[in-house]
């Protein structure tokens, strides 16, 4: 992932991920000024939703959260970018991108068994191996 071309007020070269597609962080996206401004002052009250047709709507104890349907493992990295991101620019806790960081490694140990079950029963099929 490409890091994020601004310079911060120090003078030193920000270490964000830049957002997928663009040339900068959340933070420093010139087209994304006044959402940053509204970021900023609800204060991690609430997530950002990256891909609306990935995501469905969601309303828990927490209030207004988006939940990633059929993940892919790209689904997984970008969402745990995105969260970093979040956090370092205060829209998150960082304990909640604590849980979305061990949750994702869940869903990426499920996918990776899924993945590996099926190619096992793939071989299985081709050299005719019977299933008890």
């Amino acid at each position: 992932m490409a890091k994020c071309k601004a310079i911060t007020k120090d003078g030193k070269p920000c270490q964000a991920n830049a957002q997928t597609g663009k040339d900068y962080c959340f933070l420093h996206d010139p087209e994304k000024v006044e959402a940053v401004k509204a970021a900023r002052s609800k204060g991690g009250s609430s997530l950002k939703v990256i891909d609306p047709k990935r995501f469905k709507p969601w309303r828990g104890t927490g209030g207004d959260v988006t939940v990633l349907q059929s993940p892919t493992p790209q689904d997984i990295v970008n969402l745990l970018a995105d969260t970093i991101d979040e956090v370092k620019t205060g829209q998150i806790d960082p304990r909640v991108a604590n849980a979305v960081g061990y949750l994702a490694g869940s869903i990426m140990k499920a996918i990776e068994l899924t993945t590996l079950e099926e190619r096992l029963a793939s071989l299985e099929e081709a050299i005719g191996v019977n299933k008890r």
